[in-house]
């Protein structure tokens, strides 16, 4: 059996942004609310180019650095809000790159698309006899599609815009793959949907904007619910990998309103300057991990021999936590 590596990843951060005022404008929300409470100091909104143009773009840039290297397979996990309906992005991103031998799938899990990706692709990588490279694409502008006048969709106005692509393989490369763990929990898997499936071909009142419907149960419960089941795929993660939270260096969790982030890191037991907490980027959906580990690189925090954990969540819902070891 081989190992799974992280050769190389890339990342598309729009330049333009709107910040905590802008938001507090368009939601109503007091500035002082949008800034501490929510955790948004300003967040990244792409203007022009779309989710497969971003995923196209950063998939160049990634790949530009590997020459002719052969690409097995091409998973787009990412954004179910994408340029076009019944249609998949990484065919598209395919046929941008000229690849000829590949294969494209879309896997979607919203917002932990890419480490759901990431344990799925780990064992098709491991029985490969063969060299094998896999490249890994996710976007996101589903800032688009926010309702920032219901307050029912506070915990969305996070949301941002960006790119990330990730070059996986089983030779050899910068991060070793260890262990994930994924759970789901589908009582609530209506709560945030668009009004855009069969289900509302009739409706000609039919809209982009994200419905969101909350019960007693979700209000009352989900947030406990949530905390724990980020705990238990992150320990269980690393029981899985033969660690415990002590070998950590460095938690890339998704962005989430502030006191939020600071509980997951005391119920870990863990001082905060062991995660970065991504004010200035808001939540780029599943390329928030990448986005926080190439922060933790520039930072400092990760080296080679570092314990890190991608942490993610995405309505439905569904948590995950993928093990990584800094090798290079």
């Amino acid at each position: 059996m081989r190992k799974a590596y992280i050769v190389d990843y890339e990342l598309y951060i729009p330049s333009t942004y709107v910040d905590y005022k802008q938001l507090s404008l368009e939601t109503g929300l007091p500035d002082w609310v949008v800034r501490d409470k929510l955790g948004i100091s300003r967040k990244p909104i792409e203007k022009s180019l779309s989710v497969s143009d971003m995923a196209k773009l950063v998939a160049k840039k990634l790949m530009s650095k590997y020459g002719n290297l052969k690409i097995d397979l091409v998973v787009y996990a990412g954004s179910d809000f994408k340029d076009k309906y019944v249609w998949d992005v990484a065919p598209d991103v395919i046929g941008h790159l000229g690849l000829s031998n590949a294969y494209g799938v879309d896997v979607s899990m919203q917002c932990v698309s890419s480490i759901v990706a990431l344990d799925l692709l780990k064992p098709r990588l491991a029985i490969k006899d063969e060299d094998s490279y896999i490249l890994l694409v996710s976007a996101t502008k589903q800032s688009m599609i926010v309702n920032y006048r219901d307050k029912a969709s506070t915990f969305m106005y996070d949301f941002s815009d960006g790119a990330a692509a990730v070059l996986l393989s089983n030779v050899d490369g910068k991060y070793e793959v260890l262990e994930s763990s994924i759970i789901t929990d589908g009582r609530f898997s209506n709560v945030v949907y668009q009004r855009l499936g069969e289900r509302f071909i009739n409706d000609y009142n039919q809209g982009y904007l994200l419905q969101v419907n909350r019960n007693e149960d979700f209000n009352k419960s989900f947030e406990e619910i949530s905390l724990r089941n980020f705990l238990y795929v992150i320990k269980n993660a690393l029981e899985r990998s033969g660690l415990t939270i002590n070998d950590v260096d460095y938690f890339a969790i998704l962005h989430m309103k502030r006191s939020f982030h600071d509980r997951i890191l005391r119920e870990l037991g863990v001082s905060s300057d062991k995660s970065i907490y991504l004010e200035n980027y808001g939540h780029m959906q599943a390329v928030d991990p990448f986005l926080s580990l190439w922060l933790a690189e520039q930072s400092g925090k990760v080296r080679k021999g570092s314990i890190i954990v991608l942490v993610a969540a995405g309505t439905g819902w569904t948590w995950g936590a993928t093990v990584l070891q800094r090798v290079k």
